[in-house]
């Protein structure tokens, strides 16, 4: 999940961004009563505040949250893991899908949270983060932040095409309204990143499948993966998607009102309201469009979770900060505050949620997205989704260029199993 983007733009956010920028990277090892926890961007200026609240209690409690990059926790635990724990820190944030493969590859790489207690809280948080740091019916991560997904929309735009989200019920539906939105602004009805298979893997993800089912078995040219990717061919052969490269270049579409449509996780309100400041009020959040009327119009996009080395000198201590930090209403408040939808769901009581969002045409999104997130399927997640991914990207560019879906999903399979035998 791309948690660099910050939610709510307040003085109150931008004063801990500042306080992390001298984070200190060098030196990953634990000092005597210092726990380390690797973190990244946004995450660290919200752990060093709830570390302030959490030390009211524990005066002896001292942490260095050291601001690591994602690619480079990603990279860095596996090295780790690989050199039986050396270099690791006593925790670190760990992203939803890359938990089950380092657990497949290293299976006593995590400490065991259900028996250090952590179980009491599963009903605090929905099934699918449950799932996700599970295995064998053992927790070994602290459900953290989610992205529960939806489509964004310039209200301004469907207005001026006569477009009325209510009456988007399916993809089909989408479509129909973005050749209205076309002809009526000569805008795309959806932009997205070509290079990444994020809108693809939403699309599948709503269909409560990924790229691999929960018995290990690859699930790439399923009905389901090649529904997901005729939604982006459909688009495409109307001239209504607007592929660009990159992240940036993608985010720029949406600076440069050159999208009517934006589908990703509710953490794009932060990109929105950062990079298009001159569109307040032109913003509206509609559930995902169905398949079939009546079908589930739920996904999610990105989500990390905490987990503790098993070979760390500070285990019980690391333990008892990130239980609290992940369960307490409090610290979880600050996340929100700091960019991060939280998925601890009591959290969801708070008034926060009920706010109403100038920027989003006075529209209560977060509510929106908390109601999401009990309806997200269950995914499950394997050492080669990277690998799966990496595949879909390539089908994708074929199917924008005139391939069949059918065709390129096979296509895909093959390459996917040819290169998880090598």
């Amino acid at each position: 999940m791309k948690n660099k983007i910050v939610l709510f733009l307040s003085t109150f956010v931008l004063s801990i961004l500042l306080t992390a920028c001298g984070t200190s990277s060098a030196n990953n090892a634990s000092e005597d009563g210092v726990i380390t926890i690797w973190a990244n961007n946004i995450n660290v200026p919200v752990l060093e505040e709830a570390a302030k609240i959490y030390q009211k209690d524990h005066p002896e409690f001292k942490v260095d949250i050291i601001e690591t990059g994602g690619q480079d926790i990603i990279q860095k635990t596996t090295t780790g893991l690989q050199a039986g724990g050396k270099g690791l820190p006593d925790g670190l944030l760990q992203t939803d899908d890359e938990i089950q493969g380092k657990l497949e590859s290293f299976p006593d790489a995590f400490a065991d949270l259900s028996e250090l207690g952590y179980d009491e809280f599963k009903k605090d948080f929905p099934d699918f983060k449950i799932e996700a740091v599970s295995r064998d019916g053992k927790m070994y991560g602290m459900p953290f932040d989610a992205g529960p997904a939806a489509v964004f929309y310039r209200t301004d735009l469907y207005e001026e095409a006569g477009v009325n989200p209510e009456d988007i019920k399916t993809w089909k539906d989408f479509v129909a309204a973005g050749e209205k939105v076309k002809e009526a602004t000569g805008k795309a009805m959806l932009s997205f990143d070509q290079a990444d298979a994020n809108v693809y893997t939403i699309l599948l993800n709503q269909q409560s499948e990924g790229y691999f089912d929960k018995d290990n078995n690859l699930t790439i040219g399923s009905d389901a993966s090649v529904k997901a990717m005729e939604v982006l061919k459909d688009l495409n052969d109307k001239e209504l998607l607007l592929g660009v490269t990159g992240w940036d270049s993608m985010v720029t579409t949406i600076a440069n009102s050159e999208t009517a449509s934006v589908i990703a996780g509710g953490w794009l309100v932060g990109t929105i309201e950062k990079q298009a400041p001159d569109t307040e009020g032109k913003w509206g959040v509609m559930p995902l469009p169905a398949y079939e009327e009546g079908g589930s119009r739920s996904s999610v996009q990105g989500g990390s979770s905490f987990v503790i080395p098993s070979t760390g000198k500070n285990v019980e201590e690391t333990y008892e900060f990130l239980k609290w930090f992940s369960s307490n209403v409090e610290a979880q408040e600050i996340a929100m505050k700091g960019g991060l939808f939280p998925s601890y769901s009591p959290v969801f009581e708070s008034e926060l949620f009920d706010a109403e969002i100038p920027f989003f045409n006075n529209q209560k999104i977060w509510r929106f997205f908390a109601d999401e997130m009990e309806k997200i399927s269950t995914i499950y997640y394997t050492k080669n989704d990277p690998i799966a991914r990496d595949e879909i990207v390539k089908a994708q560019g074929e199917v924008v260029n005139g391939a069949k879906p059918e065709k390129a999903m096979q296509d895909a399979k093959k390459n996917t199993e040819n290169r998880m035998r090598q």
